[in-house]
């Protein structure tokens, strides 16, 4: 699902249309160098894994390939991270791949795919949080389909999976899956109003253990100007345990995100099922985001990000107490940096992040990745 053979037979696709379609394809080549130089005072850089700061070295070479046409947009990507420590000499290398295509198929019916595969020394570094908590490296995957069709003018309907995996690798550590197939049905109701319901299955894999859960949402989508919009979704989830363990989960779902000619912004929570988290099979989890980007001009932007998360043992152990116990794993990220693109092709950054965790006794291999990073980056793109 990466850039190997499905990349590649969407570009055959492309190249074999029509001449007239050829005419309009555009196959654009991609290769950027990032250099990083960092202060970081993660406990894996101590061989005795007490918080040891230290200076190190980031060098992070990427490639892809991008083929646009009318109807076709697919972005690729391969990265790899050679990180150098300063202190320690300890020196290791990660890899990250990721491939999204989009396919207007006709005028009412589009196919939306997208991936990505991550095998790093730093979960924090990976799209989830709370994702293999401990000191050794991960491999983590996940996937989405998505088919989506117009009935008509006000009704859309669409259906989709959604998959993860994650292993450690050191030990006999046990992988961890979660299959997420599921439907839902739009209708707009107004201009800016559409009421929406969904179907979705969850099955949840760790070992010899295999978990599921049902679940039914309501959902609204409200355009509350041409840059903002709002989403919640709300509904009762049955969780069925292996064990013969079972109970009603709330799932609550908000967004609301801001697109504009300078200034993004968007903003998510809720509460959930969630899975593939490395150290066991199914949790409860709340979760919190917070991201905008500001662009003061062409060449001089900021950016900031915050995000708390919050589980324990499915279905609800320990969820709506604020005194949660050692099952229960809390922490919080925040970020922000500033960006200068010298010109097209040249661009420099500085960044500080701020990770705490507290209450990861049980559920994160007694570690705590409390941790401070301060870096400064330059990232110079060929083409």
């Amino acid at each position: 699902m990466r850039r190997s053979w499905k990349g590649w037979v969407a570009a055959a696709v492309v190249c074999g249309a029509a001449p007239a379609a050829l005419a309009a394809t555009v196959v654009e080549p991609r290769a950027r160098l990032s250099l990083e130089e960092r202060y970081d005072d993660d406990f894996r850089l101590s061989s005795t894994g007490d918080i040891d700061g230290q200076l190190m070295t980031k060098v992070t070479p990427r490639l892809g390939l991008d083929v646009k046409d009318p109807t076709l947009k697919l972005e690729s990507f391969y990265a790899a991270d050679l990180l150098m420590r300063h202190g320690s000499g300890k020196v290791t290398l990660d890899h990250r791949l990721g491939l999204s295509v989009r396919k207007m198929l006709s005028r009412r019916l589009r196919v939306e795919v997208s991936g990505g595969i991550y095998r790093v020394t730093d979960p924090a570094s990976l799209p989830r949080e709370s994702v293999a908590r401990a000191a050794q490296p991960v491999l983590y995957g996940q996937t989405r389909l998505y088919v989506s069709g117009r009935l008509s003018r006000q009704v859309d309907v669409g259906a989709g999976y959604g998959f993860e995996g994650v292993r450690m690798l050191f030990g006999d550590k046990t992988p961890g899956f979660v299959h997420n197939p599921y439907a839902e049905l739009w209708l707009r109701t107004t201009r800016r109003l559409s009421l929406g319901a969904e179907y979705r299955y969850q099955g949840f894999i760790f070992g010899d253990s295999f978990d599921q859960a049902h679940g039914v949402s309501a959902a609204l989508r409200y355009r509350l100007t041409r840059q903002t919009t709002f989403t919640a979704r709300g509904g009762p989830v049955s969780y069925l345990g292996g064990d013969g363990t079972r109970g009603l989960v709330p799932r609550v779902k908000l967004e609301l995100l801001h697109e504009a000619r300078r200034f993004d912004l968007g903003l998510i929570a809720g509460h959930d099922l969630v899975g593939a988290s490395g150290f066991t099979n199914v949790l409860w989890a709340d979760y919190a985001g917070l991201v905008f980007n500001h662009h003061f001009s062409q060449r001089l932007s900021v950016y900031g990000a915050a995000s708390f998360f919050r589980n324990g043992r499915a279905p609800g152990e320990g969820a709506f107490s604020f005194n949660g116990g050692s099952s229960v794993a809390q922490g919080y990220a925040l970020g922000a940096g500033v960006e200068f693109k010298i010109n097209r092709y040249v661009s420099m950054q500085g960044a500080v992040d701020r990770i705490a965790q507290v209450g990861v006794a049980e559920a994160a291999e007694d570690v705590n990745l409390t941790r401070n990073v301060a870096a400064v980056r330059l990232h110079m793109t060929a083409w």
